[in-house]
């Protein structure tokens, strides 16, 4: 719940303001999975309030720590049997929390597994926030705090517009989980309609766009969603966000080998963007093992891009992905879904 309607409910509820602060303190800071647990409210009100609602929670099913320490991974259960998973990221002192928005996701990526499992449910605010409380309470027990956010898990955020919106409000909470505008940041594959909505909301939060490639033909081929929403729009998008909001959009590109990783496409690239205020992330494709549609690039033919985009003067980080041997990486998420559902 917001503030605004605990306000509500407790004022109905004939009770004083106060109490307000000390419900969203359990629900956001101490993760309280029942009513029951609000031991600093009188027996009475949480009778009235499990009369009123209920805190419904996400079953943790399985967890799957990297070798490396520097992933753990979560499967969750929703109520209705369905699983989505999250991620814990160790990078340094940054703890960052990758969500899910959705059970599936309809866009159908081709080189993304969640992409092939279709759409399967949207994720209610509740849901999300629930992901990043028990993933925050478990860093916790390890003396540890999350200190960032990203909506790059299962789905795509911006087609589940107002959940993930009214989630991202609820973390942004001072009096529960306090996270600034600039520690969260929505990832998208180019739904610019989404886009054009979120540079209309008060959130100031940062948007990162999947661009994956330099041509709209490729893209295409890649991403169905580009036969709609082409480079051009998303560079257009892009220059609107930073001009409404002052955030610098983050582009994210895959490179696959033989596809994207081409020397041309490293030029491009540099040209495309060159007029866009913008971060450019290059993330080396994740394989997916089951099918080897698409392969990751040399160590040789990488590096090679990277001077191409470094002699272009054009900025960029790598991501390195961490996780990737429990399917935890970029692309990856459901991947190994499949297996713990038959293990269980």
């Amino acid at each position: 719940m917001l503030p605004a309607e605990l306000d509500e409910l407790v004022s109905e509820l004939g009770q004083p303001a106060y109490r307000t602060q000390q419900i969203l303190d359990w629900l956001y800071v101490k993760g309280a999975r029942e009513i029951a647990q609000m031991s600093n409210l009188s027996k009475s009100l949480r009778s009235l309030l499990s009369e009123r609602t209920r805190i419904t929670s996400l079953l943790e099913v399985d967890r799957q720590e990297s070798a490396t320490g520097e992933a753990v991974k979560f499967l969750f259960e929703l109520p209705t049997g369905q699983r989505v998973e999250s991620v814990l990221i160790v990078d340094g002192d940054r703890r960052t929390v990758c969500l899910s928005s959705q059970v599936g996701c309809p866009l159908d990526c081709k080189f993304c597994a969640t992409g092939r499992m279709g759409l399967i449910a949207n994720l209610q605010a509740g849901q999300i926030v629930d992901q990043l409380l028990q993933v925050s309470l478990y860093a916790r027990e390890r003396g540890e705090r999350v200190t960032n956010v990203v909506m790059m898990g299962m789905g795509e955020p911006l087609l589940n517009y107002d959940q993930v919106v009214r989630a991202l409000k609820l973390m942004r909470l001072e009096e529960g989980l306090g996270l600034g505008g600039r520690k969260i940041t929505v990832s998208t594959a180019g739904y610019v309609p989404g886009i054009r909505k979120l540079v209309a909301e008060d959130l100031n939060v940062g948007l990162a766009i999947s661009l994956n490639a330099t041509t709209d033909e490729i893209r295409e081929k890649l991403m169905p969603i580009n036969r709609k929403y082409k480079i051009a729009d998303l560079l257009e998008a892009a220059r609107d966000f930073f001009d409404r909001r002052g955030y610098r959009v983050t582009f994210e590109y895959v490179l696959m080998a033989g596809l994207t990783d081409l020397d041309e496409d490293a030029l491009r690239l540099a040209k495309l963007t060159r007029d866009t205020p913008c971060k450019i992330n290059l993330i080396p494709y994740n394989e997916l093992e089951e099918d080897g549609l698409y392969r990751r690039p040399s160590r040789r033919r990488l590096d090679q891009f990277y001077r191409l985009l470094r002699d272009s003067g054009t900025e960029f980080t790598v991501r390195e992905s961490r996780g990737r041997d429990i399917d935890a990486a970029c692309g990856q998420l459901y991947h190994q879904q499949e297996k713990v559902r038959t293990a269980l």
